[in-house]
């Protein structure tokens, strides 16, 4: 019975020695496949007519800190949560009179334009995935604005596109970063020339407009 015992003992610890590296080659080589990447990057201020605003931008913990991950394929995990900062205060600063920055929309008298941006979606498709040597990144994002009393403004949903051929570039992790800042650079194209062609924000602008020339006739009569 003892002989037995000792037997199975045996066994089991030649299978566990066995196992165990063929664990960790695959921790390893699960680790190799995966993509990661925090993208990093420069935007040149925009050339654009400033209007005459006070502008608050609101980057809330989840968009500052923004991560995009996919287990479908091969494993991706791609942080845009500070670039996208970085991205929409220049835009901000490029367009507005005046800008801000602020993590929550607290009361305040002192901005005439409240912007809270959201990501609602991203997806990346990989060349396995699309048999081609293309890295494709879609990026749709939510701005709402408020006006200084946060009642809202406009409710305006942009999407972004950016895609890099692999064929130029010397890693998979380098093609999804260069990819992610076209992506980013079309984000920031449609903001600067589509903001003021929201139909909304057309009309909250007429608003003020009418509003500052009616204080403007009042004032000289």
């Amino acid at each position: 019975m003892n002989a037995h015992k000792n037997n199975y003992r045996g066994a089991a610890m030649k299978a566990q020695a066995l196992l165990t590296p063929l664990l960790v080659l695959s921790c390893l080589f699960a680790s190799a496949c995966a993509t990661q990447l925090e993208v990093v990057g420069q935007f040149p201020p925009a050339l654009t007519h400033k209007l005459p605003l006070r502008s608050l931008v609101v980057f809330e913990p989840d968009f500052a800190n923004y991560r995009f991950d996919s287990t479908v394929g091969e494993e991706v995990s791609v942080a845009v949560g500070q670039i996208q900062v970085e991205l929409f205060s220049g835009l901000a600063a490029s367009l507005f009179q005046h800008s801000s920055t602020a993590t929550d929309m607290t009361d305040n008298n002192d901005v005439d334009l409240i912007l809270v941006p959201r990501v609602e979606d991203v997806q990346i498709s990989m060349p396995n995935e699309s048999q081609l040597k293309v890295f494709e990144v879609w990026i749709k994002y939510n701005l709402q604005l408020f006006d200084s009393s946060h009642e809202p403004v406009a409710d305006w949903i942009m999407t972004a596109y950016g895609k890099t051929p692999t064929r130029f570039l010397k890693s998979d992790t380098e093609a999804l970063q260069q990819a992610s800042m076209v992506a980013l650079r079309d984000a920031g194209a449609h903001f600067i020339t589509g903001f003021s062609r929201v139909p909304e924000i057309q009309q909250w602008l007429r608003q003020r407009q009418t509003r500052a020339q009616a204080t403007n006739d009042s004032t000289h009569r």
